[in-house]
């Protein structure tokens, strides 16, 4: 078995915001104590359609956190559909309500 690992993430935090709490979240990594919304999908890219969206609204109205995560898996995925398929992974957190 061939383990793919990651190639590269990125991660957007804004440091004027609190995050949505979540006690129960004990990752014990950057989330920990946070809520955390994963999307782990694969999507097909046709010229025909608009654009769509994969991330709800958040109930405050804003992010904490964006993590964009990019894997070798993905990347050749990608490369051998000629770009009409990607292996997307995204975690956010939401804003705390005020």
């Amino acid at each position: 078995m061939i383990s793919l690992s990651s190639c590269y993430s990125v991660r957007i935090v804004n440091k004027e915001g609190t995050p949505e709490p979540d006690p129960l979240n004990n990752s014990g990594n950057f989330y920990k104590g946070k809520k955390v919304h994963v999307i782990d999908t694969t999507i097909s890219l046709k010229l025909q359609e608009g654009e769509f969206f994969l991330i709800e609204r958040c109930p405050s109205g804003g992010f904490y956190s964006v993590e964009y995560r990019v894997t070798f898996g993905g990347v050749l995925l990608s490369a051998i559909t000629f770009g009409k398929k990607r292996k997307v992974k995204i975690k956010y957190v939401c804003l705390k309500e005020q």
